[in-house]
């Protein structure tokens, strides 16, 4: 069976007098295709982002990224444990 409906609220509701029984097993594919949004401000990046005398001299791998989120994470709860003044 094949039923029509709509997205209202962020709930489907089904044409009218439709009524499926409780527990029943659905399929629900969407007709529309997804809406995408592109910006009509077409600036190129320049790159590097972060300007430097030596570019490309810093390896960044996934255990440099580890370290340098670890040590943010510590700075920042080091300052909730400081006793107010």
């Amino acid at each position: 069976m094949e039923v029509a409906g709509r997205v209202q609220n962020g709930v489907i509701v089904l044409e009218e007098g439709v009524v499926l029984p409780e527990g029943a097993d659905v399929r629900v594919v969407c007709s529309a295709g997804p809406v995408v949004h592109v910006s009509q401000n077409r600036n190129r990046v320049q790159l590097p982002l972060v300007k430097s005398d030596r570019p490309g001299t810093l390896e960044l791998t996934n255990e440099r990224i580890t370290e340098v989120l670890e040590a943010e994470d510590i700075e920042a709860l080091k300052g909730q444990w400081d006793e107010p003044s």
